[in-house]
């Protein structure tokens, strides 16, 4: 695979890490770690956490591997203002990424020179969705969101979710965004379009949102800042690791 592609293409992949069992194949995972990543894996309290992020970090580190001439364990990262980390290996500077994992599921976006952001979730029973709605939602979506009930409106909750979620990591500003002035919109083919507030001194244009069903359990969401470039296609995979 080469670099060319992400001019025209954006890639997703992802992994699932209840396939990663086999304690030999784990190990091999902790070796391409850094010393960092090592320690961070270490610290997570439950066993799931600590391995989820296991995997993946592997599974990131083996696709940007899928790009340039660096095996997975050579990749360096630095981070940015608020933690957002981004690749610091000069032969593959132009490459941009991010990460995320959730029960049963890890996944990663990467892109060429376009900031980009992805989202994953499990989907189930959550605590008070209506509540996160009001906080986190606009009123259009909320008034519509209240019309639902049962397994559609936790499928609408998620994929507005995810798209906020994929949308802020894309900035690298985090959740504390006012995600209020963001309005999300699905047609029948799941096709995304999206209204900021005005003060947000955003263009609709700039970006792209792309929701996924990577399995019948999960939702997924990218977003990338096009900008005034031509729309890229997007590619999803699953490595096996």
């Amino acid at each position: 695979m080469h670099q060319k592609q992400l001019q025209r293409e954006i890639h997703v992949w992802f992994a699932h890490p209840d396939h990663a069992t086999d304690p030999a194949r784990l190990d091999r995972y902790r070796e391409t770690l850094s010393t960092q990543e090592t320690a961070r894996y270490r610290r997570f309290h439950f066993a799931e956490d600590s391995h989820h992020y296991l995997v993946a970090h592997t599974l990131l580190r083996h696709a940007l591997s899928r790009y340039v001439d660096i095996p997975p364990a050579g990749w360096t990262f630095s981070h940015g203002e608020h933690g957002r980390p981004e690749i610091s290996n000069p032969a593959a500077a132009a490459l941009r990424f991010n990460l995320t994992h959730t029960t049963g599921l890890v996944g990663c976006v990467i892109t060429l020179d376009s900031d980009c952001g992805i989202d994953a979730e499990a989907v189930g029973d959550r605590h008070n969705p209506m509540g996160v709605a009001r906080r986190m939602f606009s009123e259009p979506e909320r008034l519509a969101m209240q019309q639902l009930e049962d397994a559609a409106l936790l499928d609408y909750f998620y994929t507005r979710w995810t798209l906020r979620e994929a949308y802020v990591k894309a900035r690298g500003i985090g959740i504390a965004f006012p995600t209020r002035k963001l309005q999300f919109g699905l047609d029948d083919k799941e096709n995304v379009t999206v209204k900021f507030d005005a003060g947000l001194q955003e263009n609709a244009c700039d970006w792209q949102f792309h929701l996924l069903r990577p399995t019948p359990d999960h939702i997924a969401a990218i977003a990338v800042r096009s900008g005034d470039r031509p729309e890229k296609k997007l590619l999803v995979r699953t490595l096996e690791l």
